[in-house]
């Protein structure tokens, strides 16, 4: 605590901020946040991209760095919202300070289209867990991919060798053993 009232002390009669002491690239926290906003429902998929892209250069411009963008398509809303039951799902993952969700909400509510949103900060715990479930759904789509290169290529197999041996079914017994 008393280093922390020296650090103070010496600041304030050398003209800097505590921020800029503490933080000295500049003095911006990033952090991991998710912002889920609904669109209304009389937009078509045209003006739901645009939005879209124009959140994303949103945070893209104020220093942020957009990580993932999910689209959910239309669903019912849970209530009425502005006269609408039912709105387009987007959620977006993004990096980025305080300013940059400031700006992000700011434009959510310019925005005509946009009917309802919320951002809310990751805990880290949210962050690995995403990670640990994006490596192993990383995993299981190789093991699919893999699994289904095998069968194409036993299935190859047999057309090369010009037939082989042919399947019982269909056939009628080679003569002379009945």
């Amino acid at each position: 605590m008393a280093g922390l009232l020296a650090l103070r002390a010496a600041l304030l009669f050398s003209g800097a901020t505590l921020r800029g002491a503490l933080y000295p690239q500049g003095g911006a926290v990033l952090n991991h946040y998710e912002s889920i906003f609904i669109l209304s429902p009389a937009i078509d998929e045209a003006e739901s991209e645009r939005v879209s892209q124009r959140m994303q250069e949103v945070v893209r411009s104020n220093g942020g760095e957009v990580a993932k963008v999910e689209k959910w398509g239309k669903r019912k809303l849970a209530y009425t919202v502005r006269k609408h039951k039912k709105g387009e799902y987007v959620l977006l993952y993004f990096t980025g300070g305080a300013a940059t969700v400031a700006e992000l909400e700011r434009n959510f509510k310019m925005t005509d289209a946009v009917i309802k949103y919320m951002t809310v900060r990751l805990e880290k715990e949210a962050i690995a867990n995403a990670a640990r479930q994006a490596q192993a759904e990383a995993a299981r789509l190789a093991g699919v991919q893999a699994e289904a290169e095998a069968k194409a290529e036993t299935a190859a197999a047999p057309a090369e060798t010009g037939g082989g041996e042919a399947s019982a079914e269909g056939q009628a017994p080679p003569a002379g053993t009945e």
